[in-house]
């Protein structure tokens, strides 16, 4: 039998064969596959002590390969073979979990090299493991400390955060758990990450501070390994252990466990357990943190502080998840600035124009630290809005545009323009999201704002309304009535998208809205309506806004409504009309998003990301 059993994948013949004969001279059982496929058929009947794949291949390929593997064996030592020589591919096959990455061409010596190091290691554990058995029996400290190794199987914040969870649940038996993580390590902040159990997600907070957890939930921990407090409800009698996760002095996240089984008490035993699983916890936390920060930083531009596509691709498939587990909404926001940069010969954005460079910054600046920049390859931003649906979306491009105004005050401004995609109202995957961005770009372009630019310029509201019915058609009184009552309506047939509804009846409109507000009554909806009417205010719905004064043609009927759903706008004439009159009507998402926040100016409407 030989030193030991090698599974080698490559579609080229060529390849196999030099790895069969470069490794049967060094003693080495050697098995080859000509496909990611036939290895896992392979796989499913025989065991290898390591598997070496190539990393491009047809059908399965080595990065997928790895994948599968290790979700079959998450112990089985593989080692990528590739052509491709770029940090992103090593750091993508570290990622899943490839235990050594070997470039093409190599010689003898490296590949065993490579394979005596892997072993060797194997053996170390083995002999590790061997020891442990022997000499630890105590309160099953060797199944812990297998349990809590597996923990260094991943590097990804999230996805280590529901390990960590469910370790903690495990070796305390108990029902519930939720973790709090920083951003970064010393930070007091901490974000809600991992939930498992009988866990009401949307009655946690998303954030606390640690300081405010310590002395409002559990006083003590900062200088203990665990404590026992009462649940935040104040459910008498019921008590939940806190864990919290530190590498030295430095506090990473919180853990609380809660529903003990059989609703028994967490005792000395349940404690140790906790707290020992928790010292490789925050290890493993401290590792994927600081992997996270490398990662940002090999992956992020030193000027625009910017990061790659790819980097923000992978964040917004972390994103996406994250969103499915608590109920989350989020953004992409496109900016577009023509000018400023352009894709060289090999796709990448380069800054053409200096003005990139503190464009990026005011665009930064109008951020929140939970929000992330990135540059796409036609040198757009694109930015990934946590928590924010599109109307939050909007009043951030509205700071953007005001930076930018500020930048280029006095100067030649060059175009922009902005798009917007929310999950999960316009799409559930990424692909699907960067589709409705292309289309709103192309939209964008097309936009009455876009081919008549006096629209955009700073202006009271009556003359561009004004303006607007010059675009406009000739319609039955009954169109009016009939698009009003469907937009109305429409509030409530979206009770979960948080949307503006401007609306102002005039005389004409007046009617019927008050009936149609009545009919609706107290439906629930997260849009807020705010109407515009001289007399006294009625309580019709508990959304809605009267505004009994303003600067704006009180005749004039109008309604701009902007959000989470469909974008649209309608204008009206102030005079009275007959059967017919001439009315302008829209669903140009920027031209309706422009008219949106001038009422929101006009009005001082405050509204919220």
């Amino acid at each position: 039998m030989g030193k030991a059993r090698i599974l080698a994948v490559d579609d080229q013949r060529y390849f196999r064969e030099l790895i069969e004969g470069l490794l049967d001279d060094e003693g080495y059982e050697v098995q080859t596959c000509a496909s990611g496929e036939e290895a896992l058929h392979v796989l499913e009947r025989e065991d290898f002590d390591v598997i070496l794949t190539d990393l491009v291949m047809p059908g399965i390929d080595g990065a997928e390969l790895v994948r599968l593997v290790k979700e079959r064996r998450p112990a089985q030592a593989v080692v990528m073979v590739t052509g491709v020589v770029d940090v992103e591919t090593a750091v993508q096959a570290m990622k899943l979990g490839a235990t050594d990455y070997i470039l093409k061409p190599f010689d003898g010596p490296t590949l065993v090299d490579a394979l005596d190091k892997i072993l060797s290691q194997q053996r170390l554990e083995a002999e590790h493991a061997r020891l442990m058995e022997e000499n630890l029996e105590f309160m099953g400290v060797l199944s812990l400390v297998e349990r809590a190794s597996g923990l260094f199987s991943t590097l990804a914040v999230e996805p280590l955060a529901e390990r960590i969870v469910e370790g903690l649940c495990l070796e305390t038996r108990a029902q519930s758990g939720v973790l709090w993580v920083a951003e970064d390590p010393g930070r007091e902040s901490l974000d809600l990450v991992g939930a498992r159990g009988l866990v009401r997600v949307d009655g946690e907070p998303e954030r606390v501070d640690l300081a405010d957890l310590e002395s409002e939930w559990c006083p003590g921990l900062r200088e203990a390994r665990s404590v026992l407090a009462a649940m935040p409800e104040d459910v008498e009698g019921v008590e939940a252990l806190y864990v919290p996760l530190r590498v030295g002095s430095t506090t990473l996240g919180v853990a609380r466990l809660s529903d003990k089984l059989d609703g028994e008490a967490f005792d000395a035993n349940d404690r140790v357990r906790a707290e020992k699983f928790s010292d490789y916890g925050g290890i493993a936390l401290q590792n994927a943190l600081r992997f996270r920060a490398l990662e940002r930083r090999s992956l992020r531009d030193p000027e625009t502080r910017a990061y790659s596509h790819a980097y923000l691709a992978d964040a917004v498939r972390n994103e996406i998840q994250k969103a499915n587990r608590f109920g989350h909404r989020f953004s992409l926001l496109r900016v577009e600035v023509d000018g400023l940069m352009s894709p060289d010969a090999d796709g990448a954005p380069v800054i053409v124009d200096r003005d990139a460079v503190e464009a990026a910054r005011r665009i930064e600046g109008a951020l929140r630290a939970t929000d992330l920049m990135a540059t796409a390859a036609d040198g757009a931003f694109v930015l990934l809005l946590s928590q924010t649906d599109a109307l939050g979306a909007g009043v951030l491009a509205q700071r953007i545009r005001t930076a930018f105004a500020a930048l280029w005050d006095g100067q030649s401004a060059p175009a922009t323009r902005f798009a917007a995609a929310t999950f999960p109202v316009d799409a559930t995957q990424l692909e699907g999201l960067e589709r409705v961005l292309e289309e709103r770009v192309e939209q964008a372009q097309q936009s009455l704002l876009l081919r008549h630019p006096e629209l955009a310029r700073p202006q009271t509201l009556d003359p561009l309304f004004d303006r607007l019915l010059e675009f406009g058609s000739v319609e039955d009184a009954q169109v009016e009535s009939q698009i009003l009552r469907f937009v109305l309506e429409d509030v409530v047939r979206r009770p979960a998208e948080r949307g503006v509804l401007f609306l102002s009846p005039g005389v004409r409109w007046l009617p019927e809205v008050l009936e149609t507000l009545e009919e609706i009554g107290r439906s629930p909806t997260k849009t807020e309506i705010v109407l515009l009417a001289e007399g006294e205010p009625r309580e019709t719905h508990p959304r809605l806004t009267w505004v009994t004064k303003s600067g704006l043609d009180s005749r004039r009927p109008f309604l701009v409504y902007y959000g989470d759903g469909p974008a649209y706008a309608m204008v009206g004439q102030v005079t009275l009309a007959a059967a017919r009159a001439a009315i302008f009507q829209s669903a140009d998402r920027s031209l309706v998003e422009h008219l949106a926040f001038e009422l929101q100016r006009e009005l001082e409407i405050v509204l919220s990301v």
